[in-house]
């Protein structure tokens, strides 16, 4: 049996998620704090003028997978704070955007989109990912 290294390890993820087609979630979770659903209304970022550098980006507050995780429906708004912090939007009808930095490959990260609703009284009642490849890093076990 073949055991793979660290660098044999970040490459092989690197790869599957250039691979994958965009749109395109490796597995679906049943969760609902942690769907796939670019269409749930998130923020879009762009170049504010043509010359702007190609390599503007999204800055995400970095967080570790596994507190992302601990996300749950019926989690209250103040400990979905305690456990993401600030978020980067409020909305209207009371969701919040957030912009986490999740580690891909040791320096390596991905700016993601993760948005929460909450229910009349005020509970996570779902939340969704912009982007298939971040819902991935969540759904990995």
């Amino acid at each position: 049996m073949t055991r793979f290294g660290g660098a044999h390890r970040a490459l092989l993820a690197t790869a599957l998620l250039l691979v994958l087609p965009p749109g395109t979630a490796t597995a679906q979770t049943a969760n609902p704090a942690h769907q796939l659903d670019p269409k749930a209304g998130f923020s879009s970022e762009s170049r504010r003028y043509p010359d702007m550098n190609a390599t503007y980006a999204r800055e995400g507050h970095e967080e570790r997978i596994a507190r992302i995780r601990s996300v749950q429906p019926g989690m209250s708004r103040l400990d979905l704070q305690r456990t993401l912090g600030r978020p980067a939007i409020g909305y209207r009808d009371g969701s919040l955007e957030y912009h986490l930095s999740l580690s891909l490959t040791g320096r390596d990260r991905l700016i993601c989109q993760y948005r929460v609703f909450f229910d009349d009284d005020g509970a996570v009642e779902r939340a969704a990912w912009r982007r298939p490849q971040c819902a991935n890093l969540i759904w990995a076990r």
